[in-house]
């Protein structure tokens, strides 16, 4: 690996972690993300070219025919029956390609594949950039959302467009002027690796700073989609610290008294009451922050509200609505016919009006995919639980940062159905990191036996 190749793929990964949705900087047709896309796979087949290493499966991973490498292929196979799905159903062929582009992304897996190595670019390096890049977006967000709230308050419709103007209209606004930004995803990434650090007592600076600004920052979002999947994924790193800190112990009375009886199992355990319990009170406050409206307190039927009557609140989430909407309209789609229900409608598909994909990632591919696209896309998945399971079982318990990593996948699991992430760049890019990761975990049992 050069330095070129080095630099390269530190840029790229500084631009998806901090970048949005990618398009901060565009290149004509092309968005800086696009382009660095293109860059990392030219520069990965010019090695190949340049070594001569066409039949080399150590440096030409894409003749590695391995568990992980036929599950990328078999998805990637499926997205071109998808879009050949779409066309034959007369979807409209912009967005098909649209639809296809996205998930191409998928490219990357072949020559992070080769790069992501202890002799290359380590697992250690990523994810200090990844937290430096959350830190960084969460201090960004604040301020917007401070200056937002005080400074320019009074004239907001002026910093509003400014500010999207400079981002290309990347910045989402709530109405109490706090901003949701989709990098906001990886801020989510850095606090479940800071968070678990701090907890098991491995921390830095940098971590405590994460865990402060990181947290402030999501809460300020309005995004309750973000609470939610930070529940899910502190209850999945206590699940997993409890069962391979007690495998080893026998009778369930045993495993109980060795866990209170660790201080750090207890403190993860609190930390992880304190987050559910504190919860559903910030979703509330969203709820109401974001969809709440002053209406005027009920009155006596023949009688007039006087002015110190108080006013009450009333919710109308649409949000929740859009989505009731679309889960209708995909199961009429779905269930419309056998084949639509097995191979799906096709990239392209209109649910519920809207032909650019909906809120919920895998109701999304299951329409337009059917249920073998889902079942691949969770194959995948389930393929980057296996490995570490593997070198669990013939190693022993995964450090911290894995512990995090698995966690940071299961929250990605359950926001994307909230909020669409593992279906576009953003998802994608961190998916193929992880499951990268997971590879080397799998090959280093090999290695050691």
């Amino acid at each position: 690996m050069n330095k070129f190749e080095k630099w390269l793929l530190t840029v790229f990964f500084i631009e998806l972690f901090v970048g949005g949705g990618g398009r901060l900087i565009d290149f004509g047709v092309l968005s800086i993300r696009q382009v660095l896309f293109l860059l990392v796979v030219a520069t990965f087949l010019f090695r190949i070219i340049k070594t001569r290493a066409f039949f080399d499966k150590k440096v030409n991973t894409f003749l590695l025919f391995d568990r992980t490498a036929i599950a990328i292929y078999m998805l990637m196979g499926w997205f071109v029956v998808s879009a050949v799905i779409g066309a034959i159903n007369g979807n409209a062929l912009s967005v098909i390609v649209m639809d296809f582009l996205r998930v191409a992304f998928f490219a990357l897996y072949f020559p992070l594949a080769y790069y992501i190595s202890k002799d290359r670019y380590e697992k250690e390096t990523i994810i200090t950039i990844l937290k430096y890049s959350s830190l960084g977006v969460a201090v960004f967000t604040i301020v917007i959302s401070l200056l937002g709230k005080t400074v320019f308050s009074s004239n907001f419709a002026s910093y509003y467009y400014f500010l999207n103007d400079v981002m290309n209209d990347d910045l989402f606004f709530r109405p109490s002027h706090s901003v949701f930004y989709k990098s906001h995803f990886f801020v989510l990434m850095g606090v479940f690796l800071s968070l678990n650090a701090l907890l098991s007592r491995k921390y830095s600076k940098l971590d405590i700073a994460n865990v402060v600004l990181g947290l402030i920052s999501i809460v300020w979002s309005e995004t309750r989609g973000f609470l939610l999947a930070l529940m899910f994924g502190i209850m999945f790193i206590v699940f997993l610290d409890v069962k391979t800190f007690t495998d080893a112990i026998r009778g369930l009375k045993n495993k109980f008294l060795t866990v209170v009886q660790s201080k750090v199992m207890l403190r993860k355990i609190a930390v992880s009451l304190m987050i559910v319990a504190a919860v559903p009170f910030m979703y509330k406050y969203m709820t109401i922050e974001r969809f709440g409206q002053d209406v005027a307190a009920p009155t006596q039927e023949g009688t007039e509200s006087s002015k110190g009557d108080k006013a009450e609140q009333e919710i109308n989430d649409v949000s929740v609505n859009a989505r009731l909407d679309f889960i209708l309209a995909s199961k009429d789609l779905v269930f419309k016919s056998v084949p639509d229900f097995v191979v799906g409608s096709g990239y392209g598909t209109e649910i519920a009006g809207r032909d650019t994909g909906i809120e919920m990632s895998f109701l999304d591919i299951l329409v337009e995919q059917g249920i073998i696209g889902l079942a691949l896309w969770l194959y995948v998945c389930f393929i980057l639980y296996y490995n570490y399971h593997m070198y669990y079982v013939k190693k022993g318990v995964p450090d911290t940062n894995d512990v995090s990593l698995l966690a940071c996948i299961a929250a990605l699991g359950l926001l994307t159905n909230i909020n669409p992430f593992i279906n576009n760049p953003l998802g994608i890019g961190f998916l193929l990191i992880v499951l990268v990761l997971s590879k080397r975990k799998a090959e280093s049992i090999k290695t050691t036996a």
